[in-house]
């Protein structure tokens, strides 16, 4: 058995709207939640070329992704950091959520490109093979969040079904929307897998909203994990500095055996 600690952080785009809490405020809070943590693998989204740099100042890990809009460094990044001393990734895939998935491109109906990235990772202690993906769907378009949803099972899911499998990602999608619950069928929401400890608000985006009620927050960050993976804890963190979150969406982690 394999123990790994996996997590997934929007840790929110480098936006002017920000003002004084944009990120150069807020890196510094952001990496040393993601050191202290410690998480062996995460995903993350909403990384810009120069916060991806950023967060490649965490020497332990080691990265795999691609900004969306061009393949190559145009647009956010999402994308999956691994501890490179435990792990080895063997083979990586990355597709576009759209009709066209091999080519960077974007849904008609989405608001912009969105993509998912998928590897095969080796835990160079057990030996164990597993696959590990991070996506970011839609915010516009349910229409393009179903499609993207229906594009990481039959192109991520099916490549590596043979291995324990876990996704993360920001869906943008509640549990009740279409794109959810085809992922469902397929794999297990670790949250909700039962006897699991689960800690912290369901509700993952905060907006920034440092008094906002747990029971307003939505819930559309998860962890997904294939149906042979044991999940011991989820927790969603609300870690905070002076009265402001770190991101606009809290990060999710899990305890899971595999």
């Amino acid at each position: 058995m394999t123990e790994l600690r996996v997590a997934t952080y929007n840790i929110r785009m480098d936006a002017v709207e920000d003002g004084d809490w944009a990120w150069t405020a807020r890196k510094e809070h952001v990496l040393d939640l993601i050191t202290y943590h410690d998480w062996d693998l995460f995903g993350i989204q909403e990384a810009l070329p120069h916060q991806l740099m950023e967060l490649k100042t965490l020497t332990d890990y080691a990265f795999i992704g691609t900004a969306r809009e061009d393949g190559i460094n145009t647009g956010e990044y999402n994308g999956v950091f691994y501890k490179k001393e435990r792990f080895e990734c063997i083979e990586e895939k990355t597709f576009w959520l759209s009709e066209t998935p091999d080519v960077p491109s974007i849904h008609p109906t989405a608001g912009c490109h969105r993509l998912c990235v998928l590897g095969l990772f080796q835990d160079q202690k057990s030996g164990a093979h597993f696959a590990f993906g991070d996506t970011h769907l839609d915010h516009v378009s349910e229409e393009a969040r179903e499609l993207g949803a229906q594009l990481i099972i039959d192109n991520g899911l099916s490549k590596f079904k043979e291995y324990p499998t876990i996704l993360v990602g920001d869906f943008n999608a509640e549990p009740t929307e279409r794109a959810y619950q085809l992922l469902k069928n397929q794999l297990n929401d670790s949250r909700y897998v039962d006897g699991v400890f689960s800690y912290g608000p369901k509700g993952t985006f905060n907006e920034f909203r440092y008094d906002c009620p747990w029971r307003e927050l939505v819930e559309i960050d998860f962890i997904f994990v294939s149906k042979e993976i044991t999940v011991k804890k989820v927790g969603t963190l609300t870690d905070s500095v002076d009265n402001h979150f770190p991101s606009d969406h809290f990060p999710v982690e899990a305890t899971i055996i595999i």
